[in-house]
């Protein structure tokens, strides 16, 4: 837990302890903000009978991985937990696990097997990261963001397809631009889930499928929905893992102001398609003065007890479960893409290195350790969206740099861009504007074409994509 519950804001400073501490700066729009696998020293630990803690560093990422410091401390993320309402481990538990007894990949593991919150004339269960803004802090929202992880529904959730009912709540994610109990006035929420028909003859299964909803709030009245999406296409699958990559936008329904939420979903080894991408509402239609994102759960699992009842008595030892890794938060649209959180692909054969360096984003730059014209490494980074960007690179240049062609899935972008200097350098250079790129993972190839004196290294730091669309 971080210290802003108990400052003063003056301005653009804080008083803390009759000291004026700074306020950090916000994160530049398309820069990540944190990043984890739940590996390294990733811990879960008990704070109370409902509530869990994540801290530590996910050693394999290189960058934006502490949990307390990158994420807790970051000046638009108020405070992280994990958080069940009620019950103990006996009828619901978040674990860091190792996948499988032959795979050592760290995952958060959530298994639901008890509905024991009291709900009118109901139970529920829940399970559910929280990412909360301090209460009255409107500093700690976010207007746009984007985030990424990889989800596994387990073979057990495949049981509720053989219910004899409809499901319209199961949550997997939820989104507040304000929330119902801090007493907000006008608040809205955006819920992301798995839906079911009831089947129409006895004994009939009926898939699962994503649903969106969202809703105003209001005292007295309760929820009246503003708007909602089904898509009834795109195949849900267990036991496997599908890349879920999900982006808010703060507006409302007229042009030039519309809100946004917008979710792709790639299964493991398949493509990339779009499940939903929504404009309209994404804060209490009646709100004309909206905060940011102040309130979201970006993994959550949360229904009824007629759910969780009919997977658990489905089979000995069911429970409701799903699993979660490589989650990644961002402030807006991925766009500055740092090198060496890149995917290397194949190279000319030339050693490929993160070099540390102060001086470089984040601290790192990856270096191409080349010797001859010819010589070339692949990078991959996926391009959440569809559209027109200028592309621009963060380099190092030095004595020993060449010169080097860059290219996209095969197509050579630009001229090529000379890395020679006398004195160290470190710049970013426009490779080409307005560019269209297509969603999806992409192939940035830089290929040595020469050199200005000796040397023929290439040393890249980032790749910066900038939507003008």
């Amino acid at each position: 837990m971080n210290l802003r519950k108990w400052v003063i804001s003056i301005g653009g400073a804080v008083l803390l302890g009759g000291l004026l501490w700074s306020v950090p700066a916000y994160a530049a729009y398309g820069e990540l903000i944190f990043q984890s696998g739940f590996e390294g020293s990733t811990t879960r630990t008990t704070t109370s009978a409902q509530i869990d803690d994540l801290t530590g560093t996910d050693t394999s990422k290189l960058t934006r991985n502490n949990w307390v410091t990158d994420l807790e401390d970051h000046p638009q993320i108020g405070n992280f937990r994990l958080y069940y309402e009620s019950g103990n481990t006996g009828d619901r538990k978040a674990e860091i696990i190792q996948e499988s007894s032959t795979n050592t990949n760290k995952v958060l593991h959530y298994w639901l097997k008890n509905a024991t919150t009291p709900d009118y004339n109901f139970y529920k269960g829940r399970i559910q990261t929280d990412i909360y803004n301090d209460e009255f802090s409107d500093q700690e929202t976010l207007d746009e963001m984007y985030y990424k992880v990889r989800m596994k529904l387990d073979s057990d959730v495949q049981q509720l397809e053989s219910l004899q009912k409809k499901i319209d709540w199961l949550t997997l994610a939820e989104f507040w631009n304000q929330p119902t109990w801090d007493g907000s006035p006008k608040p809205f929420r955006v819920t992301l889930g798995l839906n079911k028909e009831a089947p129409t003859s006895p004994g009939q299964s009926r898939p699962l499928y994503f649903h969106l909803s969202a809703e105003n709030y209001a005292s007295g009245v309760g929820y009246s929905e503003i708007w909602n999406a089904n898509n009834k296409t795109f195949q849900i699958e267990y036991d496997k893992w599908m890349t879920m990559e999900v982006y808010y936008k703060k507006g409302n329904n007229t042009t030039g102001s519309k809100g946004r939420i917008y979710l792709a979903v790639t299964p493991e080894g398949g493509s990339r398609q779009v499940v939903f991408d929504v404009y309209n509402f994404t804060h209490n239609s009646t709100d004309t003065n909206p905060v940011g994102l102040s309130h979201f759960n970006p993994m959550k699992l949360y229904t009824s007890d007629e759910v969780i009842n009919h997977v658990r008595n489905s089979g000995i030892g069911n429970a409701l479960q799903v699993y979660w890794d490589d989650f990644e938060l961002w402030n807006g649209w991925p766009s500055m893409i740092e090198a060496e959180a890149m995917r290397v692909g194949t190279t000319s054969g030339d050693a490929v290195s993160d070099s540390a360096d102060s001086s470089c984003s984040r601290g790192y730059c990856k270096i191409l350790s080349s010797n001859a014209v010819g010589d070339y490494m692949n990078l991959f980074a996926s391009v959440p969206k569809d559209g027109l960007y200028d592309i621009k690179v963060g380099v190092k240049k030095w004595t020993n740099r060449g010169r080097f062609q860059m290219s996209i899935d095969g197509l050579n972008i630009g001229s090529s861009q000379d890395l020679y200097s006398s004195t160290v350098e470190y710049t970013e250079l426009t490779i080409v504007n307005n560019y269209q790129l297509y969603a999806g993972e992409r192939r940035f190839k830089f290929y040595v074409t020469g050199t200005s004196a000796s040397g023929h290294q290439i040393a890249i730091d980032y790749i910066k994509l900038v939507p003008k669309n």
